[in-house]
């Protein structure tokens, strides 16, 4: 399962997993749910499974009207059409009392489908863009059978749904008769100029503006030019290339890789000192590897530099002549695990060395304050025959999933100022919108925004600015983009702005909105809406929500009854569960170390913490499951592993059988405080039964029957019947 070499896993989408400590009390839903997850995570089960906590405000969809007050809503053909799917299918997290949110399965479905528009899961415009589409068809979110079938589904809900409420162009909070500026398409904005960003140094830039060609440029103007090939990519609008699967890669010749060390490390004219910046944004907090953003190496074991992903964490491994580094470049510097540096968003991250300072990350013009453990010395052992690869290693081993909108390498390390003033400068294709105003403030009057397309499901308006010809100190308040003469519920990061208008040019917020597309850049059309401006006035209707649930926990309890097992035994238990050496594990284990729980304190557990749990559990369960006398000893000599499913599982005795065998040797026979065989055997039979479910339509051989029983396994090793305590 765990490829040699480099010491990780592979990029894999795995679900973002909450342990629960109801499932030792013995909630069998809980129970079920968490192994489904667990053991869909442990086969890499494609359609059965899988989840990315990439998401927030750019990924949603804007709804074809707004909420309207009691009586006005659509509950009828929302309750006959998409409710019943998301009533079925994802109660167990999202019917308010689980952990999901928002309630958009609550058994109350006037709750379900507040929930469901005010949080923008619907486009009914173009319903192939609804956000509860994508997240099955692109995110593989929580399948409940195969996510394209299901997808597909939930496709035909909401287009029924669209038909049913006749939407024409939309009928939601509809702007006309209110303070709402003349439209503006996307198209009539002019291009911005960006501001100024800091090239001293600059020896690689790479902007990614070329769009469906085969190559991205370096626009530095330093020679031999390091331009990349691309393949496998997709070309975004708003400059930058999205890697989509493990193929992915964009990559440089031997020329313009070289510039990059007889510039840096090149032990007669080179600097000893180099900065890589790069503008990101992760597909999900998953990945690990680590998954290579940018990478000087050979392959997955030697390199001279690379900036990756491991989770929530960036990863920066340099080699040196320093003995306490290897030709990998590790020990890494990572971010720290509670800190949660990298995110699921548009991210500006730099890397700088010298040979005063080390290594240093930056997220977002900030140092992330990461000590380097390693004394800095000279770069004389990088190789000069290594290639600059972006989203992957050149051997295609370590696919990092997700978008890159700039690159820049520098022979020096940048300042802090130096990373700020990049940072603020921004990146991409930035237009300038104006909005007239003369109706209310007078000839000539309007406002600014600098928008650009942050992604393929979001704009970003940022620098609103009011220009009139006469600044009389009139009021200006709570605005709001307005979309297609709809507006999008969330994203309206100015509705706050209450401000007197006392200059000609007057910026009113340093903050930005990112508004979800509809249409898209091609038809959107936009207007600006206000609650007051120049004594004009048309108030905001109050939202309604509805009154939260009662907590289900007793709020006097300051300190969990329930503990958590801390890595170091987490790792003994699993190995002593199922026999396997530690040492078998060993490699896993360090990479993982850091991102399993350091303490015993519930309340400091995190999902990516589960996360490595799982990926743990798993590499013990390949190690029980392919050794032939491991398995004998665990499961009996009746388990046919080196069968195909259906000889090794001929019928539900064989399958108990193996269910039998997890639930009695790793949650305990007869511990008051576990789930009993009675209770779990059910459970993971049904799991067993419904990952072998693919069988009935493809072949499957004796290789599937392990990664079944692996899945199982790790399902129950990884779940809180082993972890809590």
């Amino acid at each position: 399962m765990m490829p040699s070499g480099d010491a990780g896993m592979t990029t894999t989408r795995t679900p973002t997993l909450r342990l629960d400590a109801r499932a030792r009390s013995g909630s069998r839903r809980t129970l079920a749910s968490a192994l489904a997850l667990l053991a869909c995570f442990a086969v890499a089960c494609g359609d059965y499974g899988g989840g990315s906590s990439n998401g927030g405000a750019g990924a949603s969809s804007f709804t074809g009207f707004a909420r309207t007050g009691a009586g006005g809503e659509p509950i009828g053909p929302f309750a006959e059409t998409v409710y019943p799917l998301l009533n079925a299918h994802c109660d167990e997290c999202h019917a308010g009392n689980g952990p999901g949110t928002p309630a958009i399965a609550s058994p109350d479905v006037s709750i379900a489908y507040d929930a469901v528009m005010g949080s923008q899961k619907i486009n009914l415009l173009a319903p192939e863009n609804s956000r509860l589409v994508r997240r099955l068809a692109g995110d593989f979110h929580y399948c409940w059978s195969g996510c394209i079938e299901n997808a597909a589904q939930m496709l035909a809900a909401v287009q029924a749904f669209s038909d049913l409420v006749a939407v024409q162009g939309g009928e939601g909070e509809n702007v006309e008769g209110g303070i709402a500026s003349k439209t503006q398409s996307f198209a009539e904005g002019i291009e911005a100029e960006g501001q100024e960003r800091y090239s001293g140094g600059l020896i690689a830039l790479l902007e990614f503006k070329e769009g469906e060609r085969g190559f991205a440029y370096d626009t530095s103007g330093v020679d031999p030019p390091t331009d990349l090939s691309v393949t496998g990519i997709e070309w975004m609008a708003n400059y930058g290339i999205r890697f989509v699967d493990e193929d992915s890669r964009a990559i440089s010749t031997l020329p313009g890789s070289r510039k990059l060390y007889e510039h840096i490390a090149d032990p007669a004219k080179g600097t000893q000192q180099y900065s890589v910046e790069a503008w990101v944004t992760p597909a999900n907090v998953s990945q690990s590897g680590p998954a290579r953003i940018v990478s000087y190496s050979l392959n997955r074991e030697v390199r001279n530099f690379t900036l990756g992903q491991v989770l929530y964490n960036y990863d920066f491994r340099n080699r040196t002549v320093a003995p306490e580094i290897d030709d990998n470049g590790t020990p890494s510097l990572a971010t720290a695990d509670a800190d949660e540096d990298l995110q699921a968003n548009l991210q500006h991250v730099v890397i700088t060395y010298d040979q005063y300072r080390g290594r240093r990350i930056y997220v977002n013009g900030q140092n992330t304050e990461d000590p380097d453990m390693i004394e800095p010395a000279r770069l004389w052992n990088w190789s000069p025959d290594y290639l600059l690869v972006v989203g992957n290693e050149a051997d295609r081993s370590r696919p990092f999933e997700g978008t890159v909108r700039l690159l820049a390498i520098y022979e020096y390390a940048l300042t802090d100022s130096q990373i700020t003033q990049n940072f603020y400068a921004g990146v991409g294709k930035r237009l300038l919108l104006r909005f007239d105003l003369a109706p209310w403030a007078g000839e000539g009057a309007y406002i600014q925004f600098v928008v650009s397309e942050l992604d393929n499901y979001s704009y970003l308006f940022c620098e609103p600015t009011v220009v009139v010809p006469e600044a009389s100190g009139f009021r200006i308040s709570n605005l709001r983009i307005v979309v297609n003469d709809q507006i999008p519920v969330s994203g309206q990061a100015f509705i706050n702005i209450d401000t007197a208008i006392i200059q000609n040019q007057q910026e009113l917020s340093k903050q930005c909105s990112v508004i979800t597309k509809s249409l898209g850049a091609d038809l959107d059309v936009f207007s600006i809406d206000f609650e007051y401006f120049a004594g004009f006035e048309n108030p905001f209707p109050d939202d309604v929500y509805p009154e939260p649930p009662p907590p289900d926990f007793d709020e006097t309890q300051t300190i969990p009854f329930e503990g958590i097992r801390d890595f170091a035994r987490a790792n003994a238990s699993m190995a002593a569960v199922t026999g396997v050496s530690r040492t078998a594990v060993d490699a896993t284990y360090q990479e993982l170390r850091q991102q399993l729980p350091g303490n015993t304190d519930i309340m400091t557990f995190s999902s990516s913490q589960q996360v490595a749990i799982s990926k743990l559990a798993l590499e013990y369960c390949n190690a029980l499951v392919e050794d032939p006398g491991l398995r004998t000893d665990f499961f009996g000599a009746s388990v046919l592993f080196d069968q195909a499913p259906d000889v090794a599982f001929p019928d539900a005795a064989s399958v108990d059988a193996v269910s039998e065998a997890l639930t009695d040797k790793m949650l305990g026979v007869d511990v008051a405080t576990q789930p009993g065989r009675a209770e779990a055997v059910p459970i993971v039979s049904g799991l067993i039964d419904d990952l072998l479910a693919v069988c009935d339509t493809e072949v499957c051989d004796a290789e599937r029957t392990r990664t079944v029983v692996k899945g199982a396994c790790a399902s129950v090793l990884a779940s809180a019947g082993l972890t809590l305590h």
